[in-house]
């Protein structure tokens, strides 16, 4: 997709306004994320949904295991910041998991043992991780700085079907994603606008868009949810009812 040294370049040359809109997005993930994990902690239901939590531990131990290529192969000031962001955000992602395997089996397994929900769980992310490293053999990202976009693009995805199966908004609030939201023209203006053609795609800027508005409308619809309804608890027969 692109050539590592062209990007290096352009940060070098942009250092400036890349670093402002990276770390404002950055700061709203953080953000996005500690909210998530409040809210499942007060409200006893998993907040980010399962498949996006696993794709960002996918995503994320990539980069973090990869501290060699970022402090000894390239050993470029910028990829060493981008590594620590993304230890914050894979920490996170952690808690995100300690989190589902606690309070998850009474949705997903209820008629399960915990010791079954928790392999169930962890193979899921083990499948996920392997997935996403097959599929890094053929994406041509080496430095990760377009990839995130289909963790961002993913959430809203993932998020409706999981508030339509609940019948509820409980555990989500319109801080998550509102804040993701306002990451879209962050990001997408950063890489669009300083690391040249490969990010100007019908395709990559068409991606922005739909994920911009898709997390706009869910943090519209949990905010009107909860005002109008509340947090009501998903009944779990209602759930079984509609996965048979």
């Amino acid at each position: 997709m692109y050539e590592p040294q062209t990007i290096l370049d352009a940060i070098d040359d942009h250092t400036w306004p890349i670093m402002i809109g990276f770390t404002l997005a950055m700061m709203l993930q953080n953000v996005a994320m500690v909210t998530a994990v409040v809210m499942t902690r007060r409200e006893g239901w998993i907040s980010i949904p399962l498949p996006c939590t696993f794709l960002w531990f996918a995503h994320d131990l990539g980069v973090v295991v990869r501290f060699d290529t970022w402090f000894n192969t390239y050993d470029h000031w910028f990829l060493k910041l981008f590594w620590v962001g993304l230890v914050t955000a894979f920490l996170l992602e952690l808690v995100f998991l300690a989190q589902a395997l606690r309070v998850g089996r009474k949705e997903y397994l209820p008629n399960g043992s915990q010791r079954q929900w928790g392999a169930l769980l962890f193979g899921g992310a083990a499948l996920f991780v392997l997935c996403w490293e097959y599929q890094k053999t053929i994406w041509d990202d080496p430095l990760y700085q377009a990839l995130a976009a289909t963790t961002l693009y993913a959430l809203p995805l993932a998020v409706v079907p999981l508030i339509l199966r609940r019948r509820s908004a409980i555990s989500q609030s319109p801080v998550i994603y509102a804040c993701f939201a306002a990451m879209i023209p962050l990001w997408w203006g950063v890489t669009a606008g300083a690391y040249g053609d490969a990010f100007r795609t019908w395709q990559y800027l068409s991606s922005g868009v739909v994920a911009f508005a898709g997390l706009v409308g869910v943090a519209v619809w949990v905010s009107r949810l909860r005002a109008d309804r509340g947090a009501p608890a998903p009944r779990l027969d209602d759930l079984g009812a509609s996965a048979s």
